[in-house]
């Protein structure tokens, strides 16, 4: 009777063995799912829907003076003269397109190719234009296109001003941080390297 009891015992522990088991291989295998493949294409798209990548920054605050006379066979008109002075701020952004933006994955590395770094605003705060000197010639009087066009010059001045002071250089840097930065939030850094070429 003893050993019947005693044989009884060890066939329920086994059988609780085996659910146990069991019930940990299922639970376990649906707890840690198996992880998604990531592709060259998927990134890709992932980074193109970014569209526009802006990383810098350039905050102005200029002086600038209009002048203009009118000219008849080259020679300068007497008493013709308009003139005026501005103080504006303005801001300009820059960074890349990501729109055509082509990416190369092997084992272990991943290799972003973008075009090149460059101006994507320049825009000057009209309310922060402020006018001083400003003529009153009623021979050549100043027109509202005379500031517009005045804006675009004072526009291009700034910006060589930013490309020889090594602005964009400092953006493609920026650029590339922030591309492996994107490209780290759905790949494991410990397991790709990645690696962004942006055009000249």
């Amino acid at each position: 009777m003893k050993n019947k009891f005693s044989l009884r015992s060890i066939i329920v522990i086994i059988v609780l063995v085996i659910v146990v088991f069991m019930g940990g291989m299922y639970f376990g295998g649906r707890s840690t799912p198996a992880k998604e493949e990531i592709t060259s294409t998927a990134l890709t798209q992932k980074i193109r829907d970014i569209n526009e990548l802006a990383v810098s920054e350039y905050d102005y605050t200029k002086v600038g003076k209009f002048s203009n006379s009118l000219k008849f066979n080259g020679w300068t008109v007497p008493l013709t003269q308009k003139s005026f002075l501005i103080t504006y701020e303005g801001k300009m952004k820059a960074g890349v397109d990501l729109s055509d933006v082509q990416i190369e994955k092997t084992d272990n590395k991943i290799i972003v190719k973008t075009s090149a770094v460059k101006i994507l605003s320049n825009e000057i705060d009209e309310n922060s234009i402020k006018v001083y000197d400003e003529t009153k010639n009623i021979f050549n009087q100043i027109s509202i296109t005379d500031y517009k066009t005045f804006a675009k010059e004072q526009k291009k001045k700034v910006e060589k001003e930013a490309i020889k002071n090594q602005f964009l250089e400092k953006t493609e840097t920026k650029v590339k941080k922030a591309i492996k930065d994107l490209i780290y939030m759905t790949v494991d850094q410990e397991q790709y390297e990645v690696e962004v070429e942006v055009s000249e």
